[in-house]
């Protein structure tokens, strides 16, 4: 989807009025206009991505990171018993979300959200498989090419006494897309 007929990208850019409650260079919060529950905050990327696995490794762990600190503030002001943090490319059949976003949803003794699925019945064999064949995409994943480290972090590892002063080892930044 072109970013000028998203509808969150139209948000993130000001072109479409929200109920902000977070914003900072990268990332938007705005209160959810159909919520699950009350102050259900729906996090954007500023960048158009269509899903989170497209966002860049560094991007992705800011954007998780802003969405846990926005959650945390909603538990201290709302008193919700628990902040879901949601990611799914489809809330319902057939509405397919055009850009990646973390929903946030507090959950009350008394709301109305039900997560419910009718168990899938699976042979032991069929768990075996399932198991390896996503424990073989693991390894893929692992082993795919690590990302040259950004110049700042470059130049820092190349600077140990930092690490001395604070009686901390040099840090290691060689890492792969995907950590595990």
């Amino acid at each position: 989807m072109e970013e000028e007929k998203c509808i969150f990208c139209m948000i993130a850019s000001k072109k479409v009025p929200a109920k902000e409650v977070y914003e900072d260079p990268m990332v938007i919060g705005i209160l959810d206009i159909n919520p699950a529950s009350k102050g259900h905050v729906i996090m954007i990327p500023k960048k158009h991505y269509n899903n989170i696995y497209e966002m860049p490794q560094e991007e992705f762990l800011q954007y998780m990171s802003v969405a846990r600190a926005v959650g945390y503030a909603i538990l201290l002001s709302l008193a919700p018993n628990n902040v879901e943090m949601l990611y799914t490319k489809e809330l319902t059949k057939g509405n397919v979300t055009p850009h990646a976003l973390i929903h946030l949803i507090p959950r009350y003794n008394d709301d109305t959200i039900n997560h419910v699925w009718q168990p899938q019945k699976m042979e032991e064999s069929d768990f075996i498989a399932v198991e390896n064949t996503i424990k073989s995409a693991i390894e893929k994943v692992k082993s795919a090419e690590a990302p040259k480290p950004t110049k700042q972090a470059a130049e820092e590892q190349k600077k140990p006494e930092n690490a001395v002063k604070e009686n901390k080892p040099p840090i290691n930044i060689q890492r792969k897309i995907v950590v595990f």
